[in-house]
């Protein structure tokens, strides 16, 4: 079998997390992504833990929201929620640790796009605060997670669709049509890649693990290719 990320490359990672384990065996299998395993006949992978972590990054970010703003209606406190714990703000995070280079893939995953690689690695993020959990318990994963997102913009999630819909309306009196081009992967995982028309020509493109967020991800980009058009 492969030899798996060492020692040194994971500690190097818990530095840049700013956490160290106890049990870093649960940081190993938070790296461990299936496609790995798939491939050299694994009894783990980070899917159990990516599942834990989803349900620990909600919990701390509805507390954080709920002290943050006491003013503020449920309505309003979900938006900005769905914003924090988005795909895309999951990414970013990611992104900046640079954890997609501590993951451990199958041969054809590291063939995906540069785009396919960000998801995996924003769903890994969700495994490695699900291992905090398992290491640490709920108040370390809630600091973990608030020190990170703390610099963050407190928005609530915009609706791209909502808002090209009103600009092509108004500016062509029509509405977009979406199409879903593609979706691919196991229940629960699949990607959705869907296509915004507009004026029956491609507007924006974008994918998500539901068909609302791939169209909204279109939505955005036809916004801003119509924004570099005034």
């Amino acid at each position: 079998m492969k030899k798996r990320k060492n020692s040194k490359a994971t500690r190097k990672l818990e530095k840049k997390l700013g956490f160290e384990f106890s049990d870093r065996s649960l940081l190993d299998i938070a790296l461990l992504h299936r496609s790995y395993s798939s491939q050299y006949s694994l009894k783990k992978d980070n899917e159990r833990l990516e599942f834990l972590g989803d349900s620990v990054l909600n919990a701390a970010v509805s507390r954080m929201l709920f002290e943050k703003f006491p003013d503020k209606d449920e309505g309003e406190l979900t938006k900005i929620r769905a914003n924090l714990v988005s795909g895309e703000s999951l990414r970013e995070w990611a992104e900046k640790i640079g954890l997609e280079k501590y993951i451990s893939l199958g041969m054809q995953t590291k063939k995906h796009s540069e785009r396919g690689k960000t998801k995996i690695a924003a769903d890994t993020l969700e495994a490695v605060i699900g291992a905090i959990f398992l290491d640490r318990g709920f108040e370390e994963s809630a600091h973990f997670i608030e020190y990170n997102l703390k610099d963050r913009d407190f928005l609530p999630i915009k609706d791209y669709k909502s808002e090209l819909q009103e600009i092509t309306v108004i500016s062509l009196g029509q509405i977009p049509e979406y199409e879903t081009i593609s979706h691919e992967g196991p229940p629960g995982k699949k990607l959705f890649k869907v296509r915004v028309k507009i004026n029956g020509k491609t507007a924006g493109k974008g994918s998500g693990l539901t068909k609302k967020a791939a169209q909204q991800e279109a939505a955005k980009e036809a916004i801003e290719k119509l924004d570099q058009e005034d």
